[in-house]
């Protein structure tokens, strides 16, 4: 009697075990499910909720791997345990030699193969109406989409937005999906431009963060507000001018700085908003990669940056090429050295896009009335978790800033790609007063945020800027502030209830009870 094993085709692709059949005593095929949960020191571990062996340890049962494709493979196993724990077996089986144990392995491995993909794939599903936008087009791929996956698409196929005002915000548009928006606040301001209590709109699915961010920015308002102030604004672009040798790099390096007018009008011509500040070259060997520094002003900037030092290049190679005779062997619209959506020592330290301070002071009674901390307890549990920080290799120091992140971008129609990079921040916090309250500061370097174009011509994320007066040309700067004050608050919340040792309770509704 044979003991069946199927191996679907993700297992043997993942290199993993699933779920397998066996066929029963009788021949029949058994629907009991098996896991084959892992194979380690030469031991085969099954668990099923049905013993399949019908024999006592000790013995051996003959087991058939039937792979993807057909393929089926017998090898006899010695079984080793048979352990009844609750409604479920445990089940140990070992090879009989080393030599069946390498052959499993060699036949294993055989079937985890990739097909061959030299051969050229003609036909597969495409998506219709691709590029365009109009109503009519958006029902057939919504058709098309319900045809291939056998889902209603109830849904997401309902939606109030327009498929022709989408161009240059989306592609093969087929509807929207709904975000709890939540309005955490007031927050106290006394910004260089954002003034008076903030209540922030929050589109989150995480229980208990806005509760939190809310329950902070309480702290801070009862304790006099928070003060907020952008420091600098610098979006980049760093192209790469591969050179035939170091001499060629460093004499385009230099010829460069000297034509900075002439590359600044060209990047005017892609577009006014985005202001050339500086070109600041790096050297790497033969390779030249050029820091072109802007400010976008009220634009996140990443595409217009992006046009404008294409054009100044293209510009550039031109010149040189005709005046000098100098060839460019590769060109490079981006280097990897503008860090885009990245996390970087680099953008921690120069910043990329708005870098934005907030600083508040908290009274004992408050941390004690409204986060259940006192001053002392605040200031040790940050020490804390900086030197955890530190150990991790984190970039920066903060508790939760992401969330708050994350949740006003998606609410207002940032790029959410650029949450990971805006999400470094340093967070410093000490004992003041003779220990009776706690001073703290944020400080996030690269917020990548904007406040016309893209996203933000959405209806339901230009109404969430406008509820926080945001919307429109010269506001980016209060929104960074805003996002700042309101991370500080619940980076000050999050470590409360860490320290006082709530923040599972928050989490967990049995902890809670």
């Amino acid at each position: 009697m044979t003991n069946y094993i199927q191996v679907p085709s993700r297992i043997v692709n993942a290199a993993l075990f699933g779920r397998v059949k066996t066929t029963g005593h009788d021949g029949l095929e058994d629907p009991r499910n098996m896991q084959l949960e892992s194979i380690e020191a030469g031991l085969l571990e099954f668990r099923t909720q049905n013993l399949w062996v019908s024999s006592s340890p000790g013995t051996v049962e003959l087991v058939e791997f039937r792979f993807p494709g057909g393929f089926t493979y017998q090898i006899s196993l010695n079984i080793v345990s048979v352990v009844k724990q609750n409604n479920d077996y445990s089940i140990s089986a070992s090879f009989l030699s080393s030599e069946s144990e390498d052959k499993f392995w060699s036949v294993f491995l055989a079937n985890m193969r990739s097909p061959d993909k030299t051969s050229e794939v003609k036909e597969w599903p495409r998506l219709p109406c691709r590029g365009q936008y109009t109503e009519s087009a958006r029902q057939r791929r919504l058709s098309f989409i319900r045809e291939h996956t056998g889902v209603t698409m109830e849904h997401i196929g309902k939606t109030d937005l327009q498929p022709e005002s989408l161009k240059r915000v989306t592609e093969s548009f087929i509807g929207t999906v709904e975000i709890p928006v939540g309005v955490a606040g007031p927050l106290m301001f006394h910004g260089q431009l954002v003034k008076g209590h903030i209540f922030v709109p929050m589109a989150t699915t995480e229980g208990s963060l806005i509760a939190s961010a809310t329950r902070g920015a309480t702290a801070i308002t009862c304790s006099g507000g928070i003060t907020t102030a952008v420091l600098d604004r610098r979006i980049t672009r760093v192209p790469l001018f591969q050179m035939a040798d170091l001499h060629d790099a460093l004499f385009l390096a230099q010829w460069v700085k000297s034509r900075f007018l002439d590359i600044r009008k060209q990047t005017q011509l892609m577009s006014k908003h985005a202001d050339l500040k500086r070109i600041e070259p790096q050297i790497l060997g033969r390779d030249l990669h050029m820091h072109f520094v802007y400010d976008s002003a009220d634009a996140a900037g990443q595409n217009m940056t992006t046009g404008c030092t294409w054009q100044a290049c293209h510009w550039i190679m031109d010149q040189i090429s005709k005046i000098f005779g100098i060839k460019v062997n590769r060109f490079i619209i981006e280097s990897n050295l503008s860090n885009d959506k990245k996390v970087t020592y680099n953008n921690f330290m120069f910043g990329r896009g708005t870098r934005v301070v907030a600083e508040c002071k908290l009274s004992g009674k408050v941390t004690k009335r409204i986060l259940n901390v006192t001053p002392d307890q605040l200031v040790r549990g940050y020490h804390s978790l900086a030197a955890g920080g530190v150990a991790s290799g984190m970039i920066g120091v903060n508790i939760n800033i992401a969330n708050m992140v994350a949740a006003i971008f998606t609410a207002t129609g940032q790029d959410i790609g650029s949450v990971h990079e805006s999400s470094v921040g340093h967070l410093t916090m000490d004992l003041v007063d003779n220990g009776e309250a706690v001073y703290a500061s944020l400080v996030l370097p690269s917020l990548l945020i904007g406040t016309v174009g893209g996203g933000t011509r959405l209806p339901h994320q230009r109404e969430a800027l406008q509820m926080i007066a945001c919307d429109g040309n010269g506001k980016s700067p209060c929104l960074a502030e805003i996002i700042c004050g309101f991370a500080l608050a619940l980076d000050l919340s999050t470590l409360s209830a860490l320290v006082a040792d709530e923040f599972a309770a928050a989490h967990h509704p049995l902890i809670a009870k």
